[in-house]
């Protein structure tokens, strides 16, 4: 089974943002051409923010996403983290709360063993074994409710998932 990305809205908003941003390019050098170049230079300006705003959002709606369990093991790509291995490698795996209330947010948090390979750090503070976990998605960013990813990962993790939430 696999955990799905949340939405299309960021698509969407990105795609305004660089039309918006193409608009204004094409508005600013009629201006120009005019001889307006007060105007034009006035119309470029937020016409550039937005598109590289529109580019920024895009290309970070883009990136790699997925997180697939079964009986067998985990596959991550996802945050920058990838993970790819069986259940061995897996200490544990739990939905945990991050940050303080009121912009606290549920976060799903893998803790692998010493041999497992990880791209990046752990980051998340350490749980009861003293270890730092890894962040691998903010559950408002996951399309299924929390409770379907709790079911999901404690079918096929067993023991190993922990909702400390």
């Amino acid at each position: 089974m696999e955990l799905h990305r949340a939405g299309g809205g960021d698509r969407k908003l990105a795609l305004v943002g660089l039309v918006y941003g193409v608009a204004s390019f094409i508005v600013g050098g009629l201006c120009a051409a005019l001889g307006g170049w007060v105007v034009a230079v006035i119309v470029w300006l937020p016409g550039a923010f937005f598109f590289l705003l529109g580019l920024i959002v895009m290309l970070g709606s883009l990136r790699p996403f997925r997180i697939a369990v079964s009986d067998t093991g985990l596959v991550v790509r996802s945050e920058g983290h990838r993970f790819a291995g069986p259940w061995t490698q897996v200490d544990g795996i739990s939905i945990e709360r991050a940050g303080t209330p009121p912009v606290s947010r549920s976060v799903l948090v893998l803790w692998v063993t010493d041999d497992a390979p990880m791209r990046h750090a752990a980051s998340f503070p350490p749980g009861g074994n003293g270890r730092k976990g890894h962040v691998i998605a903010e559950l408002e960013n996951i399309r299924e409710t929390q409770t379907e990813v709790a079911a999901l990962l404690r079918r096929y993790a067993g023991d190993r998932f922990r909702s400390l939430s």
